[in-house]
């Protein structure tokens, strides 16, 4: 596959870290809210304590396609482990095809998943509410509780350091009239 390596000057702000210092956006608990049966929190202890998915060796690269960093392992559970545990809550049956998830961290970085990603493609078996990076606890630097989007191409993009919520939304209806 060829890959384009320019990127417009702005693409290049994304490489920046950008927000308060690190010691700011530190996450010890993410909140899952929105449309679910109920709002639930998951502190370090609770989420230890589900199902763990280990990612295996993983490059994390930017925008750009420049490297970010390699890593051994990451170590957490799957977002729609929290998301199953909290209930999605949708007002009809095929809501689903509408459902969007929101994660956002400390620092007000913003990731989107649609339901269709996260249960009926490989991607969501690679989204991951992480904990662990080889074997050492995430630092607070590295925001202490984060989200990967493993099977992504360019995992940073989708990378929320300091993970506070997880929020599920509805998008708006349309009618046949509205796509024509």
């Amino acid at each position: 596959m060829l890959m384009d390596n320019s990127m417009p000057a702005s693409a290049a702000m994304l490489d920046k870290p950008l927000g308060p210092p690190a010691a700011a956006r530190t996450s010890r608990e993410v909140v899952v809210s929105g449309l679910v049966d109920r709002r639930h929190s998951f502190d370090l202890a609770a989420l230890m304590r589900l199902p763990t998915q280990l990612t295996g060796p993983l490059d994390v690269v930017c925008l750009s396609g420049r490297p970010v960093r390699s890593v051994g392992e990451y170590k957490g559970v799957r977002l729609t482990a929290l998301l199953d545990l909290a209930r999605l809550r949708l007002p009809h049956a095929r809501d689903f095809a509408r459902a969007y998830v929101l994660a956002q961290g400390a620092d007000g970085y913003t990731v989107m998943f649609s339901w269709h990603e996260l249960y009926n493609t490989p991607v969501g078996v690679g989204a991951l509410v992480v904990y662990e990076r080889d074997g050492q606890p995430l630092a607070d630097d590295d925001g202490g509780i984060g989200l990967l989007s493993t099977c992504d191409l360019r995992v940073a993009l989708r990378q929320v350091r300091a993970l506070t919520r997880l929020t599920v939304h509805l998008a708006p209806a349309t009618t046949s009239a509205g796509l024509e």
